[in-house]
């Protein structure tokens, strides 16, 4: 995913690569693709606040007296280090955020079922945790191949993915892989969850919070991307799955 082109509508490689030749079309109807869908994305993305690390606040990214961190699934979000407002979305933002995470479900769902599906699409078994981190890890072929194999599985698979990324996922760092990965399976949910579900996304949350605590701490500035991601795939939960608890 590192060698994917340049983005057309940002200058730059995305995290989430469009090709050149994909148009926006008529953005009051459904999108024909899921790269369609993305493009929109993209373009809509530049409209909403930006929660980022602003390069003249380091020393407001420092913490006395850092605590031990619990393990994954141990305790709740309370057990986090403190967070630094400059790392902490505002009120307005999460708001924003979730009217903007309900209608991107809504468009995503709806690329899931245009997208075309290969009749014998070379995935991992159902069981396979080992092969599916290889392959979640691996993937070449970015967000085209992400959204076939989401395409592919249904909702029991994609929340023991969600399961398993939560294993996966270091204790300091949110890779770009994984933060793609987070989100397209968090839109890819439906939104009918039984107690199982809800206490898995919540597993999920805490780990991410516990990851944005000990990034706001650290003297890197360029990490600022990573506690963006970290912000939209906690909201995501919080505020997409109704877990506002966990803010």
């Amino acid at each position: 995913m590192d060698d994917s082109p340049s983005d057309i509508v940002y200058g730059q490689r995305g995290a989430l690569p469009v090709p050149r030749n994909v148009v926006p079309g008529d953005l009051s109807t459904e999108p024909e693709s899921g790269e369609q869908y993305m493009l929109r994305v993209r373009m809509e993305a530049a409209s909403i606040p930006n929660v980022v690390v602003a390069n003249n606040r380091r020393q407001l990214l420092l913490t006395s007296n850092p605590e031990k961190l619990p393990l994954v699934g141990t305790s709740p979000a309370s057990h986090c280090l403190p967070l630094n407002s400059v790392a902490q979305p505002s009120a307005k933002w999460l708001s924003d955020f979730e009217r903007y995470f309900a209608q991107q479900r809504r468009h995503f769902r709806a690329a899931l079922a245009a997208t075309n599906i290969a009749a014998n699409p070379d995935v991992p078994g159902i069981s396979q945790a080992k092969e599916w981190r290889t392959y979640c890890y691996n993937i070449s072929d970015g967000n085209c191949q992400m959204l076939a194999t989401l395409a592919h599985i249904d909702q029991p698979m994609t929340m023991r993915l969600l399961k398993w990324m939560t294993t996966w996922l270091s204790k300091d760092q949110l890779r770009r892989v994984e933060a793609i990965w987070l989100w397209y399976l968090l839109l890819s949910l439906d939104s009918l969850l039984d107690h199982e579900d809800t206490h898995a996304l919540r597993e999920l949350c805490r780990a991410l919070l516990r990851i944005r605590s000990i990034v706001a701490t650290s003297f890197c500035q360029e990490r600022g991307e990573e506690i963006a991601s970290l912000n939209i795939l906690v909201a995501a939960v919080t505020r997409g799955y109704r877990q506002r608890d966990l803010e």
